[in-house]
């Protein structure tokens, strides 16, 4: 059996793609071409990262230059890890729903999910006669107005929306390219023509944006100026009345006894003046809703990329490179999912046996791990994970090279439309 050439194009399976490949760029006066291909990718992933994210307010100071530089590397960010910014949104929106529970509990019906997600991005900053100003999550404006220190806000949902700088004609434009995209894919896969793993890739992405800007529907876009929000009593005060659980040294703010920090290797200066946009953390942990929903979401997510399992690609290589990336992305999630349930069995013996004392979740033995075995724990799992997602990435990009001859053949919309009546 002779050795595998692996700059060879890959075997081809279907049948449709058996005249060969089209190599170079393509051009279109009358057919698809490789820069309809190209561009109506690019124009969907930058329209979809652009008007999805809903930023935590930036600190103050911040000028518009250096918001718009924020929100370009934030871009740049979910255009490489799209499924991480629908994790940031969910738990986001699990912390706003039960802010407002705890807030009709309280006697507050008229506390929304737009007034819970303004506070949890920083939209209120509290001041004090004895500490530099700071800013309030949901969780600790609750426990302030519950303790009296403070009134609750007169905001309404007006205000708020007026802060928000939303530009809806971009969102309508984003919908009608994402809409026309996912025709043109679906359209392409009935009539068994091929898609580029370009196209895989944006599809795929597209899904993560739908489940973002559901999460975030009710969040406010690009509010850059906080409500301050004054105290008589003196922070030193609240803490003496908080007691023991208030004593730990804070990371952030003084208030960190009553929503925990998230685990960062970063060192802050204290008090902080914005929360960054990764530190929600629901208040009382995730529940089982959230989490089946994770979980159903990522296998869909990295599914669609086994979709290409059986593409045609330019070399053999770079075939087995994408199974890989696809399986290791999989690989990862079926890994997280056997190490929950492991670990919520062994938390308490193994914290009780190696920290010296009783732990009772995988998160809390983790948050008090040393920083080195985090880093051992972390650094090779978030290494195989970002090498396997810059491949696909990259690979949507590099295989347009060489494309089967009927990834270029137009849709026939007359043979279409029956099936859609």
């Amino acid at each position: 059996m002779p050795p595998l050439n692996w700059t060879e194009p890959c075997s081809i399976a279907r049948t449709a793609t058996t005249a060969g490949l089209a190599k170079g760029w393509v051009s279109q006066p009358n057919q698809r071409g490789t820069l309809d291909i190209l561009s109506g990718c690019i124009i969907t992933i930058l329209l979809c990262s652009w008007s999805v994210l809903c930023l935590h307010i930036p600190e103050p100071e911040a000028g518009h230059w250096s918001f718009l530089r924020y929100k370009l590397r934030w871009q740049f960010f979910t255009i490489i890890f799209p499924e991480v910014i629908v994790s940031m949104a969910a738990e986001q929106w699990e912390s706003a729903n039960q802010n407002v529970t705890k807030f009709t509990q309280l006697g507050y019906p008229q506390w929304t999910m737009r007034h819970a997600f303004f506070a949890d991005m920083g939209g209120f900053m509290l001041s004090s006669p004895d500490f530099p100003d700071f800013p309030i999550d949901g969780c600790q404006l609750a426990y302030l107005v519950e303790q009296k220190y403070i009134r609750l806000p007169e905001v309404d949902v007006r205000t708020i929306w007026d802060r928000n700088k939303a530009d809806g004609f971009a969102r309508l434009i984003t919908s009608v390219q994402i809409a026309w995209f996912c025709i043109k894919c679906i359209a392409r896969w009935i009539q068994r023509l091929t898609l580029s793993t370009l196209e895989l890739t944006t599809f795929a992405f597209i899904i993560a944006t739908l489940n973002t800007l559901f999460f975030w529907n009710h969040k406010p876009l690009d509010v850059t100026t906080p409500i301050v929000l004054q105290t008589e009593t003196r922070i030193t005060d609240i803490l003496i009345k908080a007691g023991d659980v208030a004593r730990e040294p804070y990371l952030r703010t003084p208030l960190d006894f009553l929503t925990s920090p998230p685990t960062s290797w970063k060192s802050y200066n204290r008090p902080i003046r914005r929360f960054g946009n990764t530190k929600t953390r629901p208040p009382a942990g995730l529940t089982y809703r959230e989490s089946i929903y994770g979980i159903l979401f990522e296998f869909v997510y990295f599914g669609i990329h086994l979709i290409g399992w059986r593409s045609v690609f330019p070399t053999m290589l770079e075939r087995y490179l994408w199974r890989i990336s696809s399986l290791v992305l999989l690989g990862l999630l079926c890994l997280y999912l056997f190490c929950i349930p492991l670990g919520v069995a062994t938390a308490r013996p193994f914290s009780k046996a190696i920290l010296g004392k009783e732990l009772s979740t995988p998160l809390e033995v983790a948050e008090n791990l040393p920083k080195w075995a985090q880093r051992v724990i972390h650094i090779p799992i978030v290494g195989f994970y970002v090498l396997a997602r810059l491949y696909i990435l990259l690979e949507g990009l590099v295989s347009l090279r060489a494309l089967p001859l009927d990834a270029y053949t137009d849709i026939s919309w007359s043979n279409f439309l029956p099936h859609l009546r």
